[in-house]
Formats: structure tokens, C-alpha cells, sequence
């Protein structure tokens, strides 16, 4: 979600606007590679949407960063605790699109 300008100062806008719509257009590129046509839209139980927004394509965005960290900064001396696979991507999935 983009938030309006809360700055007042013509200077403040002229430097953030361009950097939201840098960042929206970023998102909105890196989305079309990671959707396809035939994703199928995050929703609620008691909403059913049809189309992709903006929220999956930010929270598709997310998850592709998150899940290629989940290992990287453990101590490199420790013995590795997996969480399994698939509880991993239902925590992923569910903070991507909570944030």
C-alpha cells in the first residue's frame, strides 16, 4: 500500500514521489515475472477476489525475498534445525500478506 505525501514542503514531495513510483513500479515488475495468468489471488475465507492486486503482487514480491534468506545468517558451527518445508512456506505466505 502506497501512503499519501505527509510531508508539506514542495522540496520533501519533489523527492518522495518519484521515489514511491520508483518502488511501485519495481514491485509491479518483479511481480509480473514471479504471477502468472493462472496464479490465484490471495484472499480471505469470506472474500473471494478474481483478479490479482497490487497486495499479491507486493506479498509475491516479499516471499521470494524472504524464502531465499531463511538460511543464510544461521552460525555457520551449529547444528541445523530445519523447519519443514511446508510449514515454512504457510508462515512465509501468511507474513508476506500480513505486513
Amino acid at each position: 500500500m502506497l501512503y499519501p505525501q505527509r510531508q508539506w514542503s514542495d522540496k520533501a514531495i519533489a523527492r518522495t514521489t518519484p521515489a514511491l513510483l520508483g518502488l511501485y513500479s519495481l514491485i509491479s515488475l518483479w511481480a509480473c515475472d514471479l504471477l502468472s495468468t493462472t496464479s490465484t489471488p490471495y484472499a480471505a475465507a469470506w472474500y473471494r477476489k478474481t483478479n490479482l492486486t497490487f497486495t499479491d503482487a507486493i506479498g509475491s514480491v516479499r516471499l521470494a525475498l524472504w524464502a531465499g534468506e531463511v538460511f543464510q545468517h544461521s552460525p555457520p558451527d551449529r547444528e541445523p534445525q530445519e523447519i519443514p518445508p511446508d510449514r515454512l512456506v504457510r508462515m512465509a505466505e501468511a507474513l508476506c500478506f500480513a505486513a
